[in-house]
């Protein structure tokens, strides 16, 4: 995209933002709640934290999740149509967030509206994140919205948790899975989530612990295809109401460690096993203070997050030490202060102000021999930092809704940018048919991360390969177009359609780069110019009284530009269709299916992953007020990968990697 067209496209939205004030808020429009999936408009509590009005905000809540028996993010978030995940590259047992063709960098991982770091060693983990402490999550696509940043420009995922009640209160889920055939990947969950009052201070604490044993599709092979591994998710949330002030903090502990054992050459002829081991600890703390002043309402915040990662990814178990460890350190500091619900005139006002600053450390510890430990710095304290400030109106003309906003940021390496944004929709009504339209138009702007710029990964030895940093990348520039339509019918049926298209300069992802030899080189480098487009298609409806039926299908593709070809790793078609059925007031049915299209897993679009269905079927039986069991056959088709080969070039193959499970559990409340 060039320089002038950006700028002349900058003009066009700086017009439209300043015509935009001349328009008179003259009504108020209040939006329709489905138990199971909400699209939100006018929403602004800061305990969901996405406070931008008009931007269409899908939601899953708690009763969705506990519904579909889910036990962490990453199962569920991908119920949006438009939002998938993916194996995060190169750590096995990782899952990352795809929306509308941007990948993890460009989508923004929130929790109670203030990002978490995407500056692990491979992005953040969705899986990480248990379901037990989630109130609801929050979807917004695009670069709708000027109060989020730069690493917006994909979308948002903002994942709202419980907060204390009054009553106290007390439960426990727990449940286990395994596959029909063998005796492997037994997985084991257990959940645990109290809330009330202590001495006037509102307390809640969250504490679950997952674990799966490995597996293996093909014993006469060294490799295994199922990862083994332990996940902690640990909070404690405080808070104190004084007059009209709030004061709150937040402690939140991910702790997470995965074993996968693959196998390398020992020589030209011969392979043998080489032992991956991945440690994260992941620490969160807030506080922050919530009142209200003069026309709105002020909330402070300060955050700090700290991630120590441990790479083991070479291990010869042969030996009585570790070949290779990689220990990389992230911390974020973050403060941000929000001024929101400002009136003027018949405008509604919100303007934020941020400070931010990551810093990563990474050290590489290598061991050829006992008696020789070698202790290399690969990153000494490489920091980022930048200042940014945003202002964002609401109000109503008609029948419709605008926001337009602008977003400064700063950086002390790439300099300042500035990023208008707007977003309009509208409202109708004709006899029991209501209509909701939008349009949204967006600039972004993301400069590279600690981990796109600095981190680096020697794997030659055991898995022939090499990940290192690019210190040379350029910022990304984007622009990005919404065009929606949502019908409801009689509110029993809906019908909505998304069109997207995102233009993208210097989009950054990982590359594969010639080394001329049998090695191969990962990195990250800028493309040219990428367009992403698609559309998205929903229908659900109560069918009768028992029975209600969801529809959802995404068709998006990822172009370069430059080639003309697809980006890897991105499939062009997703689908899913569900069927639940009350049986009467304690069974309850369902029944899932999932389409996911072949994909190409290279840049150069000469090999694929192959397309693939899946089908789970669910029960579940309320025992009494108090007790709750579930049932469900997972994989129901054992749709499954090709076995891991003992080659040194892996054959890339997205489908599950275990076949048909059985998963049982209950739910109690113990309080």
């Amino acid at each position: 995209m060039s320089n002038y067209y950006i700028s002349f496209l900058k003009f066009i939205l700086g017009f439209l933002l300043c015509l935009s004030q001349g328009l008179v808020w003259s009504q108020t429009i209040e939006s329709e709640i489905s138990p199971e999936e909400i699209t939100v408009t006018g929403n602004r509590s800061w305990d969901t934290g996405l406070i931008d009005a008009p931007v269409k905000v899908e939601v899953l809540n708690k009763e969705y999740f506990e519904k579909q028996q889910y036990q962490d993010l990453s199962q569920g978030i991908s119920d949006i149509p438009g939002v998938s995940t993916a194996n995060t590259a190169r750590r096995s047992g990782s899952r990352s967030a795809l929306i509308q063709g941007f990948g993890e960098n460009s989508v923004l991982v929130m929790i109670d509206g203030t990002p978490v770091s995407q500056n692990s060693s491979f992005g953040f983990d969705l899986s990480q994140i248990s379901t037990s402490d989630i109130e609801k999550v929050e979807v917004i696509k695009g670069g709708a919205s000027a109060l989020y940043g730069s690493q917006a420009m994909g979308g948002v995922i903002n994942i709202v948790t419980k907060r204390p009640e009054k009553k106290t209160k007390a439960d426990l889920d727990i449940s286990t899975s395994q596959a029909t055939s063998g005796d492997s990947g037994l997985g084991r969950n257990i959940q645990f989530n109290s809330t009330g009052q202590f001495k006037k201070i509102g307390t809640k604490l969250s504490f679950s612990y997952r674990d799966q044993e490995s597996f293996d599709l093909d014993p006469l092979t060294i490799g295994q295809e199922g990862v083994a591994f332990e996940k902690m998710h640990g909070s404690l949330y405080l808070e104190k109401k004084w007059r009209n002030i709030k004061f709150f903090t937040n402690y939140m502990l991910l702790i997470g460690s995965t074993t996968s054992k693959s196998s390398r050459p020992y020589s030209s002829s011969a392979f043998g096993p080489s032992i991956n081991e991945t440690d994260t600890t992941t620490q969160n703390i807030k506080l922050g203070v919530e009142t209200s002043i003069g026309k709105g309402s002020l909330r402070a915040l300060l955050n700090y997050e700290s991630t120590v990662d441990k790479l083991n990814l070479n291990d010869n178990p042969n030996t009585p030490f570790v070949e290779t460890l990689k220990n990389t350190n992230f911390e974020a500091r973050r403060f941000d202060l929000i001024y929101k619900d400002f009136k003027l005139a018949n405008h509604d006002l919100t303007f934020g102000l941020l400070v931010k600053e990551d810093e990563v450390n990474q050290q590489t510890t290598t061991q050829a021999v006992e008696q020789i430990v070698v202790n290399t710095i690969d990153i000494d304290q490489q920091k980022i930092r930048s200042y940014e400030g945003y202002i964002q109106d609401t109000y109503f003309w008609r029948n419709y809704e605008v926001s337009p906003g602008v977003r400064y940021q700063y950086d002390d390496n790439f300099g300042s940018y500035a990023a208008p944004k707007i977003n309009i929709s509208h409202y109708g009504d004709w006899k029991d048919v209501s209509f909701k339209s939008w349009v949204t138009v967006g600039t972004g702007f993301r400069t590279p991360s600690v981990k796109e710029r600095f981190f680096t990964l020697d794997h030659t030895s055991v898995a022939n390969y090499i990940v290192i940093g690019n210190e040379q990348l350029e910022p990304e520039e984007s622009l990005s177009f919404q065009v929606g339509e949502e019908i409801s019918f009689n509110k029993n049926y809906s019908l909505h359609t998304n069109l997207f298209l995102n233009r993208v300069s210097n989009l950054i992802d990982t590359v594969e780069k010639d080394t001329g030899t049998s090695s191969r080189l990962f990195t990250y480098d800028n493309f040219d110019e990428v367009i992403s487009r698609g559309v998205e298609l929903g229908l659900k409806g109560q069918l009768s009284d028992s029975l209600s039926a969801r529809l959802n299908y995404t068709y998006s593709e990822t172009i370069n530009q430059k080639t003309n070809l697809l980006l890897a790793n991105r499939p062009l078609h997703v689908g899913l269709f569900s069927l639940s059925y009350n049986l009467d007031q304690r069974w309850k049915l369902q029944s899932l299916g999932r389409f996911f299209g072949a994909k190409y897993v290279d840049n150069e679009n000469q090999d694929t992953s192959p397309q693939y269905s899946v089908l789970d079927l669910r029960a579940s039986y309320q025992w009494n007020k108090r007790l709750k069991i579930y049932y469900s056959l997972n994989n129901v088709l054992n749709t499954t990968r090709v076995p891991l080969q003992d080659t040194v070039v892996p054959v890339v193959d997205d489908r599950p990697a275990q076949g048909r499970q059985i998963f049982v559990g209950l739910k109690m409340e113990v309080l």
